[in-house]
């Protein structure tokens, strides 16, 4: 069986990672993966070498360069706005754009991860699965999606929207939609991940289908205090996080920064408290010895936290990431700091979490609590679902 693993440029990191555990599950079991990614370096990074299928580069918008007025995506209507769904013109060629790599792969299956372009697509070449957790897979709420927050404008009408969407499933011989919520509704929809997780937890018919690659193991924290942290080169300021880390040279760090440049991974090398990850796969592996997790707020270093039962400190720097701060913070289990507070604030911040007892014993209740839903690991059932869906 030949499966395509789709995202686009907008897909979260997390994504990427989850998409790199569902294509290793795959070829394990004897399957072709290929990939269409918005950005092949990202999936090398998350991957490693063993990627020995095709990559192709998928059909992007133009990304907007770093202005202060930019669109404010609250939920996924708002997403599919920026894709390309508010352009007529903008989202005919890149539709056309991706059938025409979608032909040319000849696949069994598709999965498309956060990417609304492609799931408007692909149903016509092969049975597609749209993979997701929490934010990254809304529910359908009558012909649309439901919104996260009343007080948000839509950056364009549903109609207008609607009607481009249309147009680009016309030049292909495809039916129109009815609503947008047939994007969704012509894919197998699966959700996954934690459902306290889930911002849209409240409007949500069906249910996760357990967490991606593990199931929940409560452990007791470390003797020794250590801090795991999980980072993103791109996150504002994060130079000064990085010197921030240096400063804490009274506790065993583990880190990795991902796109890290050759100068940042060596200033850190050179901090004797220090240890360095080249990816985040290799780190969450051995998170077990961390007494707290320091993050941007993203779901699957969370949801190996969570499982464990660690604290964590989100840093976040993106809607998403605020979101889920947002959605988890009545657990008591986090600490939030932004990433523009000073160097001695966010210093003192990674070693004052360790002193919160509070924080580890709510961490610890839900990590049990969680193992006591008897949440099974995902993956199997995913890859059952697509492989039986290929075989039809």
């Amino acid at each position: 069986m030949r499966v395509v693993i789709c995202w686009d440029q907008a897909a979260p990191a997390e994504m990427v990672r989850d998409a790199v555990v569902v294509a290793r599950a795959l070829m394990e079991r004897g399957h072709s993966v290929g990939f269409i990614a918005g950005d092949p370096t990202t999936l090398v990074e998350s991957a490693g070498s063993w990627i020995p299928n095709e990559v192709q580069e998928a059909p992007i918008r133009r990304v907007l360069p770093h202005v202060a007025m930019k669109a404010p995506v609250y939920d996924f209507v708002d997403l599919m706005a920026v894709a390309g769904f508010d352009d007529k013109a903008t989202l005919v060629v890149l539709a056309s754009h991706w059938d025409r790599q979608l032909r040319a792969l000849e696949s069994d299956a598709i999965i498309g991860l956060y990417t609304p372009v492609l799931w408007l697509m692909a149903p016509a070449h092969a049975p597609t699965f749209a993979l997701g957790a929490g934010w990254m897979l809304p529910p359908v709420a009558g012909r649309s999606f439901p919104r996260l927050s009343v007080d948000s404008t839509l950056l364009t009408d549903e109609a207008t929207m609607l009607a481009n969407a249309n147009a680009a499933l016309l030049q292909h011989g495809q039916r129109p939609l009815a609503g947008l919520s047939e994007i969704l509704e012509r894919c197998t929809s699966i959700l996954y991940g934690v459902p306290a997780f889930d911002p849209y937890l409240a409007f949500r018919r069906t249910l996760s289908a357990g967490l991606l690659g593990e199931e929940p193991t409560p452990m007791v924290p470390p003797a020794k205090q250590r801090l795991a942290m999980f980072l993103d080169v791109y996150c504002p300021n994060i130079e000064q996080i990085v010197h921030a880390v240096a400063c804490v040279n009274d506790i065993p760090v583990d880190i990795c920064v991902s796109g890290a440049t050759t100068g940042m991974r060596r200033y850190l090398k050179q901090q004797d408290h220090v240890t360095v990850w080249s990816d985040y796969a290799s780190l969450l592996a051995e998170a077990a010895n961390a007494s707290a997790f320091v993050h941007h707020g993203v779901q699957d270093v969370a949801q190996r936290a969570i499982s464990l039962g660690r604290p964590q400190l989100i840093i976040p720097w993106t809607h998403e990431q605020e979101a889920f701060h947002a959605t988890v913070q009545w657990m008591g289990f986090t600490w939030i700091k932004h990433p523009t507070v000073s160097l001695e604030e966010m210093a003192g911040t990674f070693s004052a979490i360790l002193k919160d007892l509070s924080v580890t014993v709510a961490a610890q209740h839900h990590a049990r609590e969680l193992a006591s839903t008897n949440l099974p690991n995902a993956l199997p059932s995913i890859l059952e679902r697509i492989e039986a869906a290929a075989r039809t």
